[in-house]
């Protein structure tokens, strides 16, 4: 049985959304504290958590296609903001969510959080209203679902089926 008491659902979304507010906004006792809540009964669900936002805050920074040069732009302030952190990785999680999916088995992920979190808080930056992070979480969260049943519909490692309004599907290359 696990150390702590099983969290349904709506504890986790609001825990998870604590914990990414605190990270966010840089209060570290606040990150902490509610890491160690999160950590380890509920890291899977977390880290998918984690994973949708990023690409939400991405697909917010870049649009549709990626642009090679605003992606050295930053880049180079992850390098500033982060030394620690891998830029190379970051840019393998960065263009993983531009038809390159393939590139998130690139970087482990015990480090892909590292790269997430930073990425996040650049494209997000400052103190964010708690409006602004509201909708960043719906959007998110509204990814991560459409992620998740994506996977699941693919018939092939490495790639995703995107459902369309009409019901047709197409399926991503490798």
């Amino acid at each position: 049985m696990s150390r702590m008491h099983a969290m349904d659902y709506r504890e986790r979304h609001t825990l998870f959304r604590a914990h990414a507010t605190a990270l966010l906004n840089g209060d570290a006792a606040e990150t902490d504290r509610t890491q160690r809540l999160i950590y380890p009964d509920h890291a899977l669900a977390h880290h998918v958590f984690a994973l949708a936002l990023f690409a939400t805050c991405v697909d917010d920074h870049f649009g549709d296609y990626l642009d090679w040069a605003r992606l050295d732009v930053l880049i180079e302030r992850v390098r500033r903001a982060a030394p620690g952190v891998s830029p190379l990785k970051t840019e393998a999680l960065i263009r993983a969510c531009y038809d390159e999916p393939h590139l998130l088995l690139e970087v482990s992920q015990s480090e892909q959080l590292a790269s997430i979190w930073v990425v996040c808080r650049l494209i997000v930056g400052g103190e964010p209203t708690e409006a602004a992070l509201a909708e960043l979480y719906e959007q998110a969260e509204e990814v991560g679902r459409d992620t998740v049943r994506g996977v699941f519909a693919a018939s092939q490692l490495h790639a995703w089926r995107v459902t369309f309004g009409d019901g047709d599907t197409e399926e991503e290359p490798e």
